[in-house]
């Protein structure tokens, strides 16, 4: 089984990424017209986009302190803290 690539990820401009490595890139929504594709996103959402994909291993890891038996308050004060960073607030 593959394993996946540990965080921390962090984004710089539209890109997330692991230290050096680049892990993906905020795209576009494509759409297709009589005539051809096109592509449209509002940069605003691909910035969202980008920052929720950076903090996935940090959502894993707040799900993992959660369905642990011993959780308490504590956990769930963390794992509320990576749901407001990955909604960027």
């Amino acid at each position: 089984m593959k394993t996946h690539t540990p965080g921390p990820w962090r984004t710089t401009g539209l890109n997330v990424r692991a230290g050096d490595a680049l892990i993906c890139f905020a795209t576009d929504h494509w759409y297709a017209e009589d005539d051809g594709f096109y592509a449209f996103t509002d940069p605003a959402e691909k910035q969202a986009n980008a920052t929720l994909i950076s903090c996935a291993p940090e959502l894993l890891a707040a799900l993992e302190r959660l369905v642990h038996p011993m959780a308490d308050d504590e956990d769930l004060d963390y794992a509320r803290a990576i749901i407001a960073k990955a909604k960027g607030n």
